[in-house]
């Protein structure tokens, strides 16, 4: 493609002008071409390599697609990429408002973004919030590539990845989930797998379906309607479909709404040893230990400037009411930098706040398919696609960690001191305050996360002759991203404004920079007690963040497939194709997060592109069909050769990647397939990774080299220096499918071995001073800021290439299906991952060079050793009655932590805790369906389904949302709701 097709993002009106300029040519193009002839319409084939084909249906597409190769499928070849598939029969059963929620039962997926999932412990995030992002394997949603119906989709984050929340889910034929490496054949990005979303592009008639849900406590109310509709015209040569959805979620409670998070479960980190107690200590009613709402003084100042801790002074253990008045702070046990074990603030966690446990989302989306069949030889088509997402955040405001963290510095001659305070200090030499500060009476940090993003894709397909056909694209795609936050400190005016003294003149409380400054508009602050500060000083110490993405991405793709020539055992099939990809990322923010001068989510401006052309060769070789040593030997293998060249306004650097396969697949009879692959994947650095400059947020962090917990900021970004990441992928499986008297039984076993190299990755702020603390390492110790007094400042998580990440473990998959009658039957199926082994080389045990292996870590940073989603269905005529149990297995808190349960466990030790397990968990969602009226095409169907439910709580082994990547933390909930098909 030349360089000149690829322009900055137009502009929304540009945008329709160009869909419709797209679809008149296509249908001026097929008007004047040769007569068509009526499409066949045959049944989908699943791609679990044959071994569970559905059913035929009348609205299905002629042409067979088995993802994991682009190899045409007519001659019965097998790919030897194993794959799992989620039909539109699951969708409906399970009730699923989108695909993302129903992929999130697989066992080979982690909860990677989701409306649940965006409050995680103190980091309230607003970025992509209420996204339903897909992680296949835990290795991170960027290595997860998402595809429909077989080309790429419009990303919808600056990280390339694929909000499903933009899928119209009335429109899904089915999924199909590639668990191995396919870059090969897919491109870049495909190092966990292939995510390919199948849209039914021949639908007829119309389909809809509207319901509600609510929660167990009358929370969580959501709202949708969906419909899906298509026609042929001109004898059928034609066919056009519509789809599109709505979608509300109001959110669910606060954390104290739920048991397991009212009883304030937290983590102590003390000195190891300390007290004949370990470095870590999970304990129940935790509160915090150095702010409160109305402020605590937790440290002093002398005139020398120096800061000392007020706890044992004469000023210790004494807070502010919420009228300002000193009162009574009493400390709970084992009481540390942030936190303690009871004392004063039973009821609040006010350094967390109270997050919702599911943030309110609002989601809209459309789909348009139009396609002309002129010839054999031609079919045109033009795709359009927008979808709306916007998410809702909301934290506690200020929240400053007293001494020996910075805090809130308060000088002897503020007004808004009590006099007896005022009296303590200057006989005891003090000349200020550390005051460590919640501010509740602030108001709530709000933040808003929209997306829109736009999608447009014209092509054709067609075929050459009996042996050879082609298909073609160009897809534009645009994400128009803001992203706000209300009500957000700025950081200079904040301090400025509590430094209030006296007014020479009138005696009133004054900012002390207004002394030397008569012309600022800075207006005194009163952070002791809850009162509410007035408007002018409000509007100057706290304002709203303002951020705008812009992330354009240009493809254009050419592929032609066919038979070479024919051999003993079959044909000899290739495909081969080309494709040139321009992505482009814009970053616009408000002056003051450019400066980094907020609180927290401060963006900063950047501006990028990438583009790539590549190439790639696949084959298909059959080498035995029917002959005594088996029923079919097929070998396959590709090779792509691709070429990055990435750019920002300051450097450019360029580089090639080539990436290949080669598999087989083995059956000695009917009921048995073997298969094997190895892939050599890549994953080249996005714009997002590349381009983002250094934004400034904070944590908690507990510093096991101090023995304390502190609030630090954290500093994330892009590396212009980057380098593609390599992935060796090996699989082997066993399908097997009986006959007989186990007719309808499907079963099969996967291994899979994934190594990455140069891995492109973060490691949280939390691994990284702990393994700063335990390694020792330069490279990481680097990215942690200490001051004078050895005290935790700030941790850099910065993209890096990590050297090396391992993954091993096992897919499981069997189905049953019995008939019991014309309109009855009875369906079962269960799949589960067995994970035993994931490293990061960059993590290591203390002392050791050995990676800590995170298989069987049910925390942040680790996956599940089981995962087992069970699936039954029973339908008898109209009724149908459908059971699913989801399985957690029992694991560690966190692998690189020793617990009494682990050996080598010592309370001496930096990584020591009292407890590390995690107890299994079992969840059951129950649904049912029945047909109120059912004649011909015309299906009216009410529906009800209850998830979790037995209102399974999760492991209440970290504080708030943090289990929400592995565990459901609402409980109980209701979903009902009407289909009307005609």
């Amino acid at each position: 493609m030349k360089g000149s097709e690829f322009r900055t993002a137009p502009s929304r009106t540009s945008i329709a002008r160009r869909s419709l300029m797209a679809t008149a040519a296509l249908m001026a193009c097929a008007a004047g071409a040769a007569p068509a002839f009526a499409a066949d319409q045959t049944a989908e084939q699943s791609a679990s390599d044959a071994a569970s084909p559905n059913q035929a249906a009348p609205d299905q597409d002629r042409e067979i697609i088995v993802t994991g190769s682009r190899l045409s499928s007519s001659a019965g070849f097998n790919a030897p990429t194993p794959v799992t598939t989620l039909g539109a029969d699951r969708l409906t059963k399970m009730a699923s408002t989108n695909i993302g929620d129903a992929l999130a039962s697989l066992p080979s997926f982690r909860a990677s973004s989701s409306p649940s999932n965006s409050v995680v412990g103190s980091n309230i995030s607003p970025v992509n919030a209420g996204a339903r992002i897909a992680d296949l394997r835990g290795l991170g949603p960027t290595r997860t590539l998402v595809l429909v119906n077989n080309q790429r989709f419009a990303p919808s984050t600056s990280t390339g990845t694929v909000d499903l929340n933009l899928i119209p889910t009335l429109l899904i034929q089915r999924t199909d989930v590639v668990t191995g490496g396919a870059s090969a054949a897919y491109g870049s990005d495909a190092v966990s797998g292939v995510i390919n979303i199948i849209l039914n592009r021949h639908l007829q008639g119309v389909k809809t379906n509207a319901g509600f849900g609510v929660s167990d406590r009358g929370d969580g109310k959501n709202y949708f309607a969906q419909i899906a509709a298509g026609t042929s015209f001109a004898d059928g040569r034609g066919h056009v479909v519509f789809g599109a959805e709505y979608d509300k979620d109001e959110g669910v409670g606060g954390c104290y709404t739920r048991t397991y998070c009212s009883n304030e479960v937290g983590n102590l980190t003390q000195t190891a040893g300390a007290n004949g107690r370990p470095a870590n200590n999970i304990a129940y009613n935790v509160h915090t230990a150095t702010l409160t709402p109305g402020g605590l003084i937790t440290g002093t100042v002398n005139a020398a400037g120096v800061r000392s801790a007020a706890r044992g002074g004469v000023l210790g253990g004494i807070q502010f009411d919420a009228n300002g008045n000193p009162t009574t702070f009493n400390y709970g046990q084992n009481a540390g930098a942030l936190f303690m074990e009871g004392g004063t603030g039973a009821g609040l966690n006010s350094f967390f706040g109270d997050p919702a446990l599911s943030i309110p989302v609002t989601r809209y989306n459309g789909y348009g398919h139009f396609e002309y069949e002129a010839s054999d030889a031609f079919t045109g088509f033009a795709d359009i696609s927008y979808g709306h997402v916007v998410g809702y955040t909301s934290g506690p405001e200020v929240r400053d960690g007293g001494f020996p963290g910075n805090g809130s510095l308060i000088k002897i001659d503020n007004p808004f001191l009590p006099q007896s305070i005022k009296t303590t200090m200057a006989n005891n030499g003090i000349t200020g305050l550390v005051i460590g500060k919640l501010g509740t009476n602030f108001g709530q940090i709000d933040s808003v996360s929209k997306r829109d993003t736009y999608r447009l894709v014209a092509g054709g397909n067609g075929q050459i002759n009996s042996n050879w056909a082609w298909d073609a694209y160009i897809q534009y795609g645009i994400t128009d991203y803001h992203q706000s936050t209300v009500n957000d400190r700025i950081t200079a005016n904040y301090a400025n404004a509590i430094d209030a003294v006296a007014d020479p003149v009138t005696g009133k409380p004054i900012c002390r920079i207004a002394l030397t400054n008569p012309g600022t508009n800075c207006v005194a602050l009163n952070i002791l007690g809850q009162g509410a500060p007035s408007p002018e000083a409000k509007a100057y110490a706290f304002g709203t963040t303002k951020q705008r993405t812009e992330f354009t991405q240009l493809v254009g793709a050419a592929n032609l497939h066919g038979t070479l020539f024919d051999t003993w055992a079959g044909p000899v099939k290739i495909a081969t194709g080309a494709e040139a990809r321009r992505d482009q990322l814009t970053i616009t923010v408000d002056p003051i997060s450019a400066a980094n001068g907020f609180y927290v989510y401060n963006a900063t401006p950047a501006k990028g592109h990438v583009t790539v052309t590549e190439g790639y060769l696949e084959a298909g070789i059959p080498l035995l069909k029917d002959s005594p040593l088996g029923r079919s030997l097929d070998l396959n293998g590709a090779v792509r050769r691709t070429h990055y060249n990435t750019a920002s306004q300051t450097v450019s650097n360029s580089f090639n990647a080539t990436t290949w396969k080669v598999g087989a697949t083995y059956k000695p009879v009917d009921e048995v397939l073997l298969r094997i692959t190895e892939s050599q994947d890549i994953r080249a650095p996005n714009t997002s990774e590349l381009f983002t400059t250094p934004v400034t947020g904070v944590a908690a962090i507990s510093d096991t080299k101090t023995g304390s917990q502190v609030f630090a900021n954290v500093y994330t970004g892009g590396n212009i220096n980057l380098k593609p990441e390599t992935a060796r992928t090996f699989t082997a499986g066993i399908t097997l499918q009986p006959q007989g008297a186990l007719n309808g039984l499907r079963f099969s076993l996967d291994f899979y071995k994934i190594r990455i190299r140069d891995a492109i990755a973060t490691l949280g702020a939390q691994v990284i001073v702990n393994t700063c603390n335990t390694s020792g390492a330069s490279d990481i110790c680097g990215l942690v800021t200490r001051n004078s007094s050895g005290i935790l400042q700030s941790v850099s998580v910065v993209y890096l290439n990590l050297n090396r990440q391992d993954l091993k473990g096992l897919d499981i998959e069997g189905s049953y299906h019995m008939a019991l009658g014309s309109d009855s039957a009875l369906d079962l199926r269960a799949l589960a991952t067995h994970t035993f082994k994931l490293t990061n080389s960059a993590v290591v045990l203390p002392g050791t060079k050995t990676p800590v292996d995170r298989a069987g870590d049910n925390g942040l940073n680790g996956v599940p050793s089981w995962v087992v989603d069970g699936f039954a269905s029973l339908t008898i005529k109209r009724l149908t009655l459908n059971l699913q149990g989801h399985f957690i297995s029992a694991g560690k808190y966190d692998a690189s932590l020793v617990g009494p349960e682990d050996a080598g466990y010592s309370v001496t030790a930096v990584n020591s805790i009292n407890t590390n397990r995690v107890p299994s968990r079992f969840y059951t969602n129950l649904g049912a369906s029945f047909d109120l009226i059912k004649t011909g095409t015309r299906t009216l169907q009410a529906y009800v389904n209850v998830t979790n439910l037995f209102n399974v709580m999760p492991p209440p082994l970290w504080n708030g949302n943090n289990n929400s990547v592995y565990y459901d933390v609402i409980g109980r909930r209701y979903r009902m709701g009407i289909r009307y098909d005609f």
